[in-house]
Parts: C-alpha cells; structure tokens; sequence
C-alpha cells in the first residue's frame, strides 16, 4: 500500500525565479497540495530574510511504500524524510517550476504578493523578498 504525503520544499531564486537554490524542506506534512498550498504563504514569510531576490515555497505529494495496517495510531507522526530525498524533491520542485514559469523576458510585472498556481498534483507560491 502507498501513502501520499504532501510535502513543501523552500527555494531561494533570483529576480525572474529562473534560477533557484534548494533552502528547507519544513517537517510539517499536509494531506493535501491545496492545504499544504494554503499554509505556503506563512512559510514565505518564514524566509523573508532569505538571501534571494525571491523565495519559493513549493508543496508536492510525495508517495512512501508502508505495510498494511488495521488501523492508523491517532498519535502517528509522519515519517522523516532522509536529506538525499529532500534534495531529489527540492530539484524536481525546480524543474517543474522552471517549465511553467515565462522566461526572463516575458515578465513584465513585479510581484506585489506571492503568487500562487496549483494543479491536482503539486502547488507553489512566489513572494520577492522585501515585498
């Protein structure tokens, strides 16, 4: 049986969020992208004093293989995610924002407050720093 787990990967990006940098990966797990997504503005301003012209908080399911179980524990905490696979989703987060954002050129507009896109199966939001 798979479980999915929704999971928010902090970038640091420069002005045109073209190029970014892995940050954080937060502990917090969300059963949904849309809750997940909800709380992204919050972890926005979590990393306002980040060193990057902008920060993107990015959430994404992250599915994990567990045995099957009668009942779930009401006091289960998630599992803990090792650093290599923060890294692996902190990079497919970037490849995928990468791909649905315009390039350089085609931005035209200054972010006033964080922009959000979200889809069935991932969500990300964008603030620039000092906004």
């Amino acid at each position: 049986m798979q479980a999915s787990l929704v999971i928010m990967t902090i970038l640091g990006c420069n002005d045109s969020v073209s190029q970014c940098q892995y940050i954080a990966t937060p502990e917090q797990r969300w059963v949904t992208v849309e809750r997940c997504n909800a709380d992204s503005e919050k972890a926005l301003a979590d990393y306002s004093n980040a060193k990057y012209p902008s920060v993107v908080a990015f959430c994404q399911k992250q599915t994990i293989d567990q045995p099957q179980i009668a009942a779930p524990k009401p006091d289960a905490t998630p599992p803990v995610v090792p650093e290599q696979e923060k890294r692996s989703l902190a990079g497919r987060a970037i490849r995928t924002i990468q791909e649905v954002l315009p390039g350089k050129a085609d931005i035209k507009m200054v972010f006033t407050a964080p922009v959000h896109v979200v889809t069935d199966t991932y969500a990300w939001a964008v603030k620039m720093v000092g906004q």
